[in-house]
């Protein structure tokens, strides 16, 4: 088991850099985890579809070229460093709308000065710390969970965004919030005391919420036939970076933003206008679905954003686009706000920097009955779901060490696939109907004993 996790995911370390280091080019420093899929020089190969992949829009060796040979005419724009080199590149070879002095962005009608420069090369400390926040209450405390206590039961992953619950967001970006958005979502949703009254543990779209039941019956099967008892404890696993971007949460933000803008209607136009232009592909088929957006400077435009009423998708693909198109370092810039500012203030803050496929912050037990579905009162999605809150084991574990012979499994299958065999795995493990369980025996708990206590 150790030389296959070996194999597909190498031994774990990772090369830190400190001030005292030799200094590296740009194109030879190792990615950063935090902002990878978003905040890079990348660009999508097909944008919207699930076999799309993110590669460099110009290759840093290339970009570094460019940067040394127009030196001269930059100099008459007050200089260029080296964090810029690649942002000139792509702004003037087709690699998307990033910051750069080279390539500078127009303005609003309002300067709000709270955009502030950031580049992976160049960061800025204080980008993803403006925020001001304020807890609300209403949830019950954190518990640890001894899962020996539960010798017998199935364990199972959902994938869930890393939202908090309960939180007022104040201001981002410096950029007070007339609506002071309120965070619903998260892990801690079973969490909530009034949640907890009711049973319930989750909340999703109602196709997918019956999917969440039906796996849940298959396990109890399994679990069942493999001698267990038949308890069933789903873990939520984080998902990938922007997953929030389907919620309410995000827009809600960014709508009050722009108000505080106040943006020229040229800039409203464009942003319209990149929304509209977004293609989807299904199938390997490039389609428009947004190309009835009546735009965000019209009541219509933002009532689309919630209903999806005249759209060819729904309202939370909308939404996830919007979003997408505002986090753009050239929106970000014209509208006045970094998103790391948004993406921080919204994010609980036990799964701040926590990669996809990891499991442990929150377990949650199967109803003894069946999970039963209801009409949800959530902003976001329309179907709520049964389970009771059980706890934490008070760290974050990848999905391949709790679940070490499904995963095993499962991505044996994978191989050869074409894309990230991790990712492949995990989308299986969260998808599939029947045989993503695992049960917890004796050799579950000696192996998750030995995990722990290598951080002890």
């Amino acid at each position: 088991m150790e030389e296959l996790l070996a194999r597909l995911f190498g031994s774990g370390q990772q090369t830190v850099y400190s001030d005292i280091d030799t200094p590296q080019n740009f194109y030879d420093r190792p990615l950063d985890m935090e902002g990878r899929y978003t905040f890079l020089p990348l660009k999508d190969t097909m944008e919207g579809s699930v076999f799309n992949e993110r590669e460099y829009a110009l290759p840093g060796l290339l970009a570094e070229a460019v940067n040394a040979f127009t030196a001269p005419n930059r100099a008459l724009l007050g200089g260029l460093d080296e964090a810029d080199a690649p942002n000139m590149a792509l702004n003037m070879m087709g690699g998307g709308l990033l910051a750069s002095k080279a390539a500078p962005t127009p303005q609003g009608g309002k300067d709000l000065g709270s955009f502030l420069f950031n580049t992976t090369t160049k960061p800025n400390p204080v980008v993803g710390t403006r925020f001001e926040t304020e807890f609300l209450g209403g949830l019950a405390d954190q518990r640890p969970v001894n899962l020996e206590d539960y010798l017998g039961s199935s364990i199972m992953i959902m994938p869930w965004d890393s939202t908090s619950r309960n939180v007022a967001v104040k201001s981002v970006s410096d950029v007070n919030l007339p609506s002071q958005q309120v965070t619903h979502g998260g892990q801690d949703y079973a969490r909530d005391l009034i949640h907890q009254q009711q049973g319930i543990a989750g909340a999703s779209g109602e196709k997918i919420a019956k999917r969440i039941r039906d796996r849940e019956v298959q396990a109890i099967k399994e679990n069942l036939a493999a001698g267990g008892t038949g308890g069933i404890l789903h873990l939520p696993a984080t998902m990938g970076a922007m997953a929030e971007n389907f919620s309410v949460m995000p827009t809600n933000i960014l709508l009050d933003v722009i108000d505080q803008a106040k943006p020229t209607k040229a800039a409203l136009k464009e942003l319209n206008t990149m929304v509209k232009n977004a293609p989807i592909y299904k199938k390997g088929v490039k389609t428009f679905p947004f190309k009835n957006f009546k735009g965000i400077d019209t009541e219509a435009g933002r009532q689309q954003l919630f209903s999806g009423d005249g759209l060819g998708t729904t309202a939370g693909e909308l939404r996830k686009k919007f979003v997408e198109k505002m986090y753009l370092k050239g929106n970000q810039e014209r509208f006045g706000f970094n998103a790391e500012d948004i993406v921080n203030s919204i994010t609980d803050p036990n799964l701040r920097g926590v990669p996809k496929g990891f499991v442990g912050n929150t377990i949650i037990q199967g109803s003894p009955k069946g999970m039963r579905l209801s009409p949800s009162q959530n902003p976001s999605y329309n179907t709520d779901f049964t389970g009771r809150y059980l706890g934490t084991l008070g760290q974050s574990i990848p999905v391949e060490v709790l679940l070490p012979k499904r995963f095993a499994e499962i991505s044996g299958q994978m191989a050869g696939k074409l894309g990230d065999l991790r990712t492949h795995t995990l989308g299986a493990l969260e998808r599939r109907k029947k045989g993503v369980s695992e049960l917890i025996d004796d050799e579950f708990l000696t192996n998750l004993q030995r995990y722990m206590s290598s951080f002890r």
